[in-house]
């Protein structure tokens, strides 16, 4: 619950019993950072309450701790979900600034699933409630007046959204700013504040287009267009296959590898046709399978 020059450590507080599924909670923080384009390399289960997951840049460590003491709650905490980032190369450039804004866009994923009752934020003092917490990542300009609780809880799908992470140097001066101006404050206020900071210069809005996730279209034009070349050319070799594969890209999407697949697949069975073998391959096919 402390960060130091190569990890950053938070996580949530449950007050009551629950129950916790480690592999959905793995998998959704490895879809987060993908979203966050910090590709996800490895998910490893260890036990019932621990996992560890590995992206370009970082090591996130999960661990679910039973009646967990916290330094700022008079009493112990029924579950308390650790999160733990740190840079897997010691000599490397410690990257703090990208940590923290990997942290807090994992945090606000897992309290919009979750619902825990307090946050523990990277200060050992700063638990923020449910409430501090929705009002730390929920933005609105300070002339405004605060919107009621119904307002600012998140739709359930709103953490869908993909979430760009800031610029290192404006959240670096955004929170060097947000510390000197508030150095009176407590420290609830005060990480609550750098917190907010975190998220302030490239959130994405809440009514942002959610991503399809039925979608694997390419990103780039050059490969869809390399797509609908090859759904063309394999419709001269094998019409019904190449009318079936553009009806997929038009429902969901132009993928290259689905489309050289497909490709393959035809010309290995047109190769068999061509030569008789077809049914001497399926049938060795059928030996294998049993």
């Amino acid at each position: 619950m402390a960060n130091s020059t190569h990890r950053v450590t938070a996580g949530l507080v449950f007050l009551g019993t629950r129950t916790f599924d480690i592999v959905r909670i793995g998998n959704r923080i490895s879809m987060i950072l993908d979203w966050l384009d910090e590709q996800t390399t490895g998910l490893r289960i260890l036990s019932d309450c621990a996992a560890t997951l590995h992206s370009d840049h970082f090591v996130l460590r999960i661990e679910i701790k039973q009646d967990h003491k916290l330094a700022a709650l008079d009493q112990p905490a029924e579950h308390f979900l650790a999160l733990s980032l740190s840079q897997p190369d010691p000599e490397a450039l410690p990257q703090t600034q990208l940590a923290l804004s990997v942290m807090a866009h994992v945090l606000r994923a897992l309290h919009n699933t979750l619902a825990p009752d307090y946050v523990q934020w990277i200060h050992p003092l700063a638990l923020l409630s449910h409430a501090e917490f929705l009002e730390a990542v929920t933005f609105q300009d300070d002339d405004e007046a605060p919107a009621p609780q119904a307002e600012v809880v998140p739709h359930p799908k709103a953490m869908a959204a993909r979430s760009r992470l800031p610029d290192i140097e404006l959240t670096h001066q955004a929170l060097h700013a947000r510390f000197v101006s508030e150095s009176d404050a407590a420290p609830d206020d005060r990480m609550a504040g750098a917190l907010r900071a975190v998220f302030r210069e490239n959130i994405a809005p809440v009514d942002a287009a959610i991503p399809n996730p039925d979608s694997i279209r390419e990103s780039t034009a050059p490969l869809r267009l390399s797509v609908w070349i090859m759904t063309i050319t394999l419709g001269l070799f094998a019409l019904p296959v190449a009318a079936a594969l553009a009806i997929i890209n038009l429902m969901r999407g132009e993928n290259l590898r689905l489309a050289s697949q497909t490709a393959a697949m035809t010309g290995l069975f047109l190769t068999l046709q061509v030569n008789g073998a077809t049914a001497a391959a399926l049938q060795t096919m059928q030996d294998l399978l049993g």
